[in-house]
């Protein structure tokens, strides 16, 4: 990881960082000394010609300096918060040690496993039938002896096994793809009747709003997004076990953060998940105030939508992502004011 110097002097701004968000913001009016007070400002983005895609908007602020703010964000720990149903978060170095994927314990005695785990088991004892995972042939072929275990072995912790070592070597090949070559690199996959390719979703997820993609294009050109060097970059790439429709499903994904003098970007980005959504991703801008923090934050997400529902379930989405940012947000400000 390559880290600019915290530095001395970021630049209050005040007043001036509203100025450079209203004009590429879909946000209300935003009241600075509002935000001050604890207010959250939320807007769901336009839907846009994108029929997988939906993004929302989230400003407020925190009472803490822009370094801490954003080292906080590069390393924050969300799944100490059960609200947000997260099990298992693991940052790990760039380029990863092979060991970074040992904790990864599915187990089919846990509620919220079982769909995972079942689901697995059926794929390797069947390879080829649909089981809504987000897997390529190639992952199945790859592992040929965990396929044969999985139809020798009766018992379910001997099972849970195979399940746990196939996802630990299927997350370190999206991790190394990604490091190799960047999002394109990353394996497609069926879904849903439609082919989905890593890159080609974070290109039309960004098409939903061209003026802040405009804005932080230096972030999202950068590496990991493309292969090359991260100069003035760092990169914390992390795997977790989160909840999704009633299981357990799981994430690849990275943070990168980009240190500048009058503000700091930020990125999280899940290019990787088992099932249920394709991929997400968050944009930060972190602007320094006179007594903290203002942070303005873009969600972007694709899911398999309904086009039968003319859009409405993508206006469902969208106010639930905006729900889901807020109390994100109010747990994260209140975690880095109390210097958790």
């Amino acid at each position: 990881m390559i880290a600019l110097s915290l530095g001395a002097a970021l630049r209050p701004v005040g007043a001036e960082a509203i100025e450079q968000i209203k004009p590429i913001s879909k946000l209300p009016e935003i009241d600075l000394h509002k935000l001050e007070q604890g207010d959250i400002v939320s807007a769901r983005g336009p839907l846009g010609n994108f029929s997988r895609g939906v993004y929302a908007e989230t400003c407020f602020f925190v009472h803490a300096a822009v370094p801490a703010v954003g080292e906080k964000l590069l390393h924050w720990n969300s799944a100490k918060h059960r609200e947000l149903e997260i099990s298992r978060l693991q940052e790990y170095r760039w380029p990863a040690p092979r060991n970074a994927w040992d904790s990864l314990s599915l187990t089919s005695s846990r509620q919220g496993d079982r769909w995972l785990t079942d689901r697995t088991g059926q794929l390797l004892q069947t390879p080829g039938e649909n089981t809504d995972l987000h897997v390529t042939q190639a992952d199945v072929s790859s592992v040929q002896e965990m396929t044969r275990q999985a139809r020798n072995n009766s018992r379910a912790t001997q099972r849970d096994a195979v399940v746990n070592a196939f996802w630990r070597k299927l997350l370190r090949s999206r991790n190394d793809a990604l490091a190799s070559g960047g999002l394109a690199a990353v394996p497609g996959y069926s879904a849903d009747g439609v082919q989905i390719e890593t890159r080609a979703e974070f290109n039309q997820l960004l098409r939903q709003a061209p003026p802040i993609a405009a804005h932080f294009r230096k972030l999202t050109n950068g590496a990991p997004f493309t292969s090359g060097a991260s100069t003035g970059l760092e990169i914390v790439p992390y795997w977790e076990a989160a909840r999704a429709r009633g299981h357990t499903n799981l994430h690849a994904a990275f943070f990168v953060g980009r240190k500048g003098v009058s503000s700091w970007q930020l990125t999280d980005c899940t290019y990787y998940v088992s099932d249920t959504y394709f991929m997400s991703f968050t944009l930060y801008e972190l602007f320094p105030q006179d007594n903290g923090t203002l942070v303005w934050q873009i969600d972007f997400a694709s899911a398999p939508f309904r086009s039968f529902t003319g859009g409405l379930d993508r206006v469902f989405a969208s106010n639930e992502m905006v729900k889901e940012a807020t109390q994100t947000a109010k747990l994260f400000r209140a975690d880095v004011e109390k210097n958790q």
